[in-house]
């Protein structure tokens, strides 16, 4: 864990309000982040995620649960029993107002629905940050994820680069309505815009295995020829290794991915996945753990946090792996 304590983080300024009880913090761009925190109470603090099946949220619940361990907190970690169910996640947030958690670490799974539940967490007086995906709608005390605008330019520039500017480029999009995905879309969108020599399908995968591969299957029913796929999220990516594989194209297509847990790791080992991009999801967990800590403790806790943007391939995935 002193490898999470460890890594800078850069911060993006957006529009925010501060939750109460919390010290106001800085709005200032902040690019690195002190974990030494000493809770002034036992508190109780809950980690609700989008979902117990991506590999993604599982490196964040070990992430947010190490942190209890190591700072003295006790952390529950929840999520929704059908993955990315909103209506679920509220229903989550209201039960724990009746358990009087101190704070709240959160991962919206719609970034607009999920503001009914942070309302009434603001009208309990329980702290709110946002771990990796924005909410709206409320008051909160942080947001801690990459920059996600920042996260699909490098996987397009980097995409863009490798296919020489022209071609035709299939792009996984994640979960419409989810600022995470709208925004990776977003950043793609911009570079591909000046790559006019590239020839777009885009369609959502919706994050998972199953509608990567069938996505994928159908593009190249319509385009034999394709030559590259652009996955916005991990799980697409290896549903797109699979069908490109069915296709007997190995080699001939160039996959992106997103995060750099197992499957990826040996995805890009193998060559099937050509780079990934890492957003340390681990110091995501971590650090919103840390940053209720501090909120509950009357301190300064900058408003907006962003982890590393990084491309991995072969030759650095060992560096970047996660657990």
């Amino acid at each position: 864990m002193k490898k999470l304590i460890g890594l800078t983080l850069a911060v993006l300024v957006a529009a925010f309000v501060t939750a109460s009880p919390v010290a106001a913090g800085s709005a200032e761009p902040v690019y690195t982040f002190d974990t030494k925190v000493k809770p002034a109470k036992p508190y109780k603090i809950a980690v609700v995620l989008k979902n117990f099946t991506n590999p993604f949220w599982l490196t964040h619940q070990k992430a947010a649960d190490q942190a209890g361990k190591d700072l003295g907190v006790t952390i529950t970690v929840l999520a929704p029993t059908k993955p990315d169910n909103v209506e679920e996640q509220i229903r989550i947030l209201e039960d724990l107002i009746s358990k009087k958690v101190d704070a709240v670490v959160v991962a919206p799974a719609n970034t607009q629905a999920i503001a009914a539940g942070v309302q009434k967490l603001n009208a309990a007086k329980i702290p709110v940050v946002y771990d990796n995906t924005r909410g709206s709608g409320g008051d909160f005390v942080a947001y801690i994820g990459a920059d996600n605008v920042l996260v699909g330019r490098t996987m397009a520039e980097e995409m863009v680069r490798r296919m020489g500017g022209k071609g035709k480029l299939l792009v996984l999009e994640g979960m419409p309505g989810q600022q995470t995905a709208d925004d990776r879309l977003k950043g793609v969108k911009e570079v591909l815009a000046k790559s006019p020599g590239i020839a777009v399908i885009s369609q959502t995968g919706k994050w998972t295995l199953d509608e990567g591969r069938n996505v994928t299957e159908n593009t190249l029913q319509r385009w034999p020829d394709l030559n590259a796929i652009l996955c916005i999220g991990g799980e697409m990516a290896l549903g797109a290794v699979e069908a490109v594989k069915a296709a007997d194209k190995e080699g001939k297509i160039t996959i992106s991915s997103m995060d750099v847990y197992p499957a990826q790791v040996a995805a890009v080992k193998a060559g099937k996945v050509h780079y990934t991009i890492s957003q340390a999801p681990q110091d995501q967990a971590y650090w919103s753990v840390v940053a209720a800590i501090r909120a509950l403790n009357g301190e300064k806790v900058p408003q907006e946090i962003r982890t590393p943007v990084v491309v991995v391939t072969k030759e650095n995935v060992d560096k970047y792996a996660e657990q």
